[in-house]
Parts: structure tokens; C-alpha cells; sequence
């Protein structure tokens, strides 16, 4: 009793001196402060921006409106409170488990996330309890005092009035950001959006998602988004000549350009036309009428590989061509985005999910097809839920016969599935035919590594016991051993059926473990902490054959120059006019592009967010080269984006057609 009397009595001093109004405010503004420095602390490593507080009072200000004008105005007060701890809980704990936010696009798709991965969200829920304790603490301590958080509602005009001053309050903030340089940060996270945990970080949460929704509802409606447009068209150094073959289609540029009246489509025709097309090579048709096998392999990374452990990876790794450097930066939509950069070597589109976008589109020169179209047969598996990320629209749509859990391939009920059981599934389909193309997309090394709610990890326990890491760090490997497996009882069965000296392999990983903690990494890789601007993205990438004389490629390359290497290889006819990427045995400079802009050349690398370029040693300082540079990897954002929204494909099949 006499601890209720001092609750009472503490509340109706606050009650006294601040009114109704005023204490809805100071709450709705705490709170939406607190939710974000909240999502700062455990996502953002406390960068503060004062943007996001700037934001704050206003959305306090228009949650204040709304409470004081409706009658159960608590209950309003309440719900929106709830509403506003489950926007950044979610938000917080999806970080944890994709390394991104979601954006409004997969917020639609959210049922898709929940049937596949609620195991996996529980455990993660489980195993953050403190993160929901800090969510849900504020409100429920509130609900003890919600009989002070009572007020009579505003009269109309007064409502009215007070929503006028947030509309001239909220126009004046947005004029001064759209008034601010097109370069400046503000600017650019607000009006073009380029990433939502740059936006986010810049803007504040709620800030973000709102211009996210703003730009989804627009596009649907036919609309067009701000998107920063480069300011050169640019032009390749050097021109094709007669002598010299190129990987080029004959296609009529110059009649696309003289007939198109659409500006955007004109400016993509000039663009991809000043492109010098990369110039044939010794390796160029090296393995045609070869079977192709492609995996991209779930959160694999170089620290899984080892001559001991995985001595078939190891060797596929070290006995074809190496590759030191190569890179597979993480994307807005993780793997999906990754595999839209391989499958089409164009930048993904910030927002939506780019390979489900593609589905509406021609793809008729995706490698699928292209393969099809020279009498392979072309089949994608992937032993998870086959309608994941809409993969049962895009796959099929890349020119594959589509099979995954669900249409064709075993549920065994375990989570992650195994890879080596969908291999002794999979390979009869194929193992026969003359010439096959097969896509893999493989699930053991799915997260969460424990020993409790990971299958795989369970399953090779005591193959990673005497390991000298963590708990997490070892049921990381061991998930991944199952990768292992499948690859060694894919190379015996090819060797079996005689098919293994004819076929080519290619495998790299979709992005690095980002659910492991940086501790777990710097672990991982022998106690060094690694960069996680660029080297966090540096992975393994194999491009094998049982034949091969091994050879090491050290220059900086990218699963973006997986597509034009592959075609090189296979002998496919292709424009890497039209590919973001560039065959890596050409003698055309590839370049590494991050989803912040950042790149890596032959030069040195750009880190976009200080802004700095760190030279090469032995290299010449050349500002003039690194500002071309900004703009190149601009454009290559800009025309992929525009190539996904236009159906390029289909403009430049049409043109082809006799």
C-alpha cells in the first residue's frame, strides 16, 4: 500500500506539472529515442546521426495529435507504442539473422520467412532474450501508470490546428533535405534510398521504412522513383577493331538509338553501346559441349576449407584455377541478390528482390537458356522449400527445370537438409543425358550453428570435436562438412558414370556467415580481425576440371564476372557489353563492386562511405582515375537498375530477330 501511495503520488506531481498533451509528447519521444539508439547499439555499432532525433520529434508530435483527438485515446496510446517496439524488434532480430534490414518489399513476404525459418526465429528469440526484455520493458512498466495517461480528446478545430503546425513542421524538415547537395548524405539515404541500412542508419528506422513504403506504393502505381542518374555516359578507352575477335552479339545500336523515342531506354542504348566488348582469349570455348555444374554454396566461406577436413573441396579449390581474391559482397536480399549477380552479372535493384522482379522479364540470354539453346538439358534444384524467395517463378524463367522441396525433391524434416542427400537425389535425373547444365542451390550451411537446432551441425559433431574454437564457430564447420560430402559424392558418381573428365565446375558461396560474431571470425581466421569494408567478403571460388593444369589468378575478381567467364568458357555467345562483370581471362580490368559503391580495381580500392581510395603499392597517385572511376561504378548501378525495370533483355532479343 505505501508503495502504491508514492506511485500515485510521483505521478500526479507529473501529471501537475506537465499536461496531458505535453507528457504523451515527452513519452512518445523518449521512447522512439531510446527504440533507436536501441537498434544502434545492438545493429549499427552506435554510429548516432542527429537526423533520426530530428525525425523523432515530429513523429512524436503527429502520434501526440492522433492520441489527444480520438476518445479511447489510451488504448490508441498503447498500440501504437506496441506498434512501434514491434517495427524495431523486428528489425533488430532480422539483422541478427539475414545481416540486413527488411526492407518493405520482403515485409509483404513475411509469412514466406516465417513458414521456412520459425525454428530458427525461436531459437534466435530464445537465444536474445534480452533484446525482447529491453523492447517490451518500457511499455509494460508504462501500463502500471496508464490510468495517468488519460486525457479528454481535442475538439476538432483544435486537432485540425495542431495537425497543420506537424504538416508545416514535417514540409519544412523535407525542404531542407531536398534542398541540401545531390552528394550529401542526407540527401542521397533520403531521396534516393540507395540501401536500407544506410538509410537507416542516416534517416533513423522509422524514417527509412516510411520512404521504403513511399517508393514501393509509387512503383506499383506505375510511378517513378528519384534515382540518382550518372552524369557522364562512360566511354571504355579504346575501341573495337577489325582484328581482334570480341565477345559481342551484332546488335543494331545505332538503328536502336536513331528509332527510340523513350530517353531512359536511348541513354541505355548510347551506354551499353560505348562499352568496349571484352576481346576473345586463349580460354575462350576451352570447355564447349562440356557438362556445367553451378552451386552456389550457402555461407560458405574460406575458413571451412582445410586439406584435412575437406580434402575434396580443398583440392578442387588448389587443383583448378585459384583464385586468392576473390570477393562475393553481401547484398540487400542476401542470397537472392547473389544470385541474381550470378545469373545475370547486374548490380541488384535496392528495394525489391531483382531475380523475382525478373520473372516478368526476357531472359532469354540467361545462362539456362543459353545452354538449353545448344541441346543441353538444364535443371536448378534446391533442398529447401522450392517456393522460397519465389524461386518457382525466376528459376524456371533462367531456362531451368525447377525442382526443390515441395515439387520433386524429399522433405526429410530436418533443418538445414542435407546436401549429400540431395545430390543421391538429383544426379540420376541427369547423369545420363548427353549434355547436362545443372544449378545447384545448397541449405546445410544455413544458420543457426548450435548443436541443438541445426541438423547438420549435429550430424558432424565429432568431426570437428578437437577443433580449437568455439561451441558456434564448430558447429559452423561442421554444417558446412556436409558440403563436403556432396561434393565428393557428386565428383565419385561423375567419375562412376565416365562423365567427370567432360565436365566443368563452379562453385562459390552466396555471402559470408553473417550471423557469426565478429570474435567468432577473428577466431576463425587465426586470431586476425578482418576488415569488414572488403576482406569480409573475400571467399572461395572454384572453377574446376579433373584435367585442368592448376593455375592461380591473383588480380581481384567478383561473382559478378562469373556469368561472362563461364560463357568465355563454354564457347555461349554472349555481349559482355550488357554484363556488369567481365570474363576473368580476358585482358579487360574486372572490378569489385560493394552495394555501398565502395570497389576494388586493379589500382586500389574505394571506400565509399569515408571516401578515401587506398592506392596499390607501387602505384601512382591519380585522382582524375579514381573520380572516372566513381562514375563508372555509378552508371553500372544506375543502367542495372534501369536494364531490371525496362526488360532490356527483350528490347535487345527483339532487335536481334531477323
Amino acid at each position: 500500500m505505501k508503495q502504491k501511495a508514492i506511485k500515485v503520488k510521483l505521478m500526479n506531481k507529473i501529471h501537475l506539472k506537465l499536461t496531458p498533451s505535453i507528457l504523451f509528447f515527452v513519452i512518445y519521444f523518449a521512447l522512439l529515442s531510446y527504440y533507436e539508439i536501441l537498434l544502434r547499439y545492438f545493429t549499427l555499432d552506435m554510429k548516432l546521426n542527429i537526423m533520426p532525433f530530428v525525425f523523432n520529434l515530429l513523429y512524436a508530435l503527429l502520434l501526440t495529435i492522433m492520441t489527444r483527438s480520438i476518445k479511447i485515446n489510451r488504448l490508441v496510446f498503447f498500440a501504437a507504442l506496441c506498434l512501434i517496439a514491434f517495427v524495431y524488434g523486428s528489425q533488430i532480430y532480422y539483422y541478427f539473422f539475414f545481416g540486413t534490414y527488411y526492407i518493405a518489399y520482403s515485409f509483404m513476404q513475411a509469412g514466406m520467412v516465417v513458414g521456412n525459418f520459425y525454428r530458427e526465429i525461436i531459437a534466435l528469440v530464445i537465444g536474445n532474450l534480452h533484446i525482447l526484455f529491453a523492447i517490451v520493458a518500457p511499455i509494460v512498466t508504462l501500463l502500471f501508470f496508464s490510468k495517468f495517461l488519460k486525457a479528454k480528446p481535442w475538439s476538432f478545430k483544435k486537432t485540425s490546428m495542431a495537425f497543420m503546425i506537424f504538416v508545416i513542421l514535417y514540409g519544412l524538415t523535407i525542404l531542407q533535405i531536398t534542398s541540401r547537395s545531390k552528394d550529401d548524405t542526407v540527401y542521397d539515404a533520403y531521396v534516393y534510398h540507395p540501401d536500407v541500412v544506410d538509410s537507416a542508419n542516416i534517416l533513423g528506422m522509422i524514417t527509412s521504412f516510411s520512404v521504403d513504403v513511399t517508393r514501393l506504393a509509387r512503383e506499383s502505381l506505375g510511378m517513378t522513383n528519384a534515382v540518382k542518374i550518372p552524369e557522364i555516359i562512360v566511354q571504355e578507352p579504346t575501341k573495337p577493331t577489325s582484328s581482334i575477335t570480341y565477345n559481342a552479339l551484332d546488335i543494331p545500336f545505332e538503328t536502336l538509338i536513331a528509332n527510340e523515342t523513350n530517353p531512359t531506354i536511348k541513354a541505355m542504348h548510347e551506354y551499353f553501346s560505348s562499352q568496349t566488348p571484352t576481346k576473345q582469349n586463349a580460354k575462350t570455348g576451352l570447355y564447349k559441349d562440356y557438362n556445367l555444374i553451378v552451386i552456389t554454396a550457402e555461407s560458405f566461406s574460406r575458413w571451412v576449407v582445410s586439406e584435412t577436413l575437406t580434402p575434396t573441396l580443398y583440392k578442387m579449390l588448389h587443383e583448378g584455377v585459384y583464385f586468392p581474391n576473390f570477393y562475393n559482397p553481401l547484398w540487400g536480399v542476401s542470397t537472392y541478390d547473389s544470385e541474381y549477380v550470378q545469373f545475370s552479372s547486374l548490380v541488384p535493384k535496392s528495394g525489391v528482390w531483382s531475380l523475382k522482379e525478373s520473372a516478368k522479364n526476357d531472359m532469354t540470354f540467361a545462362l539456362g537458356h543459353q545452354m538449353k539453346a545448344l541441346g543441353y538439358t538444364t535443371y536448378a534444384f534446391h533442398d529447401n522449400d522450392y517456393t522460397y524467395f519465389s524461386r518457382n517463378l525466376s528459376q524456371p524463367n533462367l531456362g531451368y527445370t525447377y525442382m526443390g522441396v515441395g515439387n520433386g525433391l524429399t522433405n526429410t524434416g530436418e533443418w538445414p537438409q542435407s546436401d549429400l542427400d540431395m545430390m543421391k537425389e538429383t544426379i540420376p535425373m541427369f547423369i545420363n543425358d548427353d549434355k547436362f547444365h545443372v544449378y545447384y542451390m545448397t541449405v546445410s550451411g544455413h544458420c543457426y550453428y548450435h548443436w541443438y537446432n541445426n541438423s547438420m551441425s549435429a550430424k558432424n559433431r565429432d568431426l570437428v570435436k578437437n577443433l580449437p574454437y568455439s561451441e558456434v564457430e564448430k558447429a559452423y564447420i561442421a554444417a558446412n562438412l556436409e558440403l563436403e560430402k556432396a561434393m565428393t559424392y557428386l565428383l565419385d558418381e561423375l567419375k562412376k558414370s565416365g562423365k567427370l573428365d567432360h565436365t566443368l565446375i563452379v562453385l562459390s558461396a552466396d555471402h559470408y556467415p553473417y550471423v557469426l560474431s565478429e570474435a567468432s571470425i577473428k577466431s576463425l581466421n587465426n586470431g586476425v580481425a578482418v576488415d569488414y569494408t572488403f576482406d569480409i567478403h573475400r571467399s572461395p571460388f572454384i572453377l574446376y576440371n579433373s584435367k585442368m593444369v592448376p593455375q592461380t589468378i591473383t588480380k581481384s575478381v567478383s561473382n559478378f564476372d562469373i556469368l561472362p567467364t563461364i560463357a568465355n568458357l563454354m564457347g555461349v555467345p554472349f555481349d559482355s557489353r550488357l554484363m556488369m562483370g567481365t570474363d576473368i581471362f580476358s585482358s579487360t580490368d574486372p572490378v569489385v563492386i560493394f552495394k555501398d559503391h565502395s570497389f576494388i580495381s586493379s589500382v586500389g580500392r574505394y571506400n565509399a562511405k569515408a571516401k578515401t581510395f587506398t592506392y596499390n603499392d607501387g602505384v601512382v597517385k591519380n585522382q582524375a582515375y579514381v573520380d572516372r572511376m566513381i562514375q563508372v561504378i555509378d552508371a553500372k548501378f544506375y543502367y542495372s537498375q534501369k536494364f531490371l525495370e525496362n526488360d532490356y533483355y527483350k528490347i535487345i532479343s527483339n532487335s536481334l530477330k531477323p
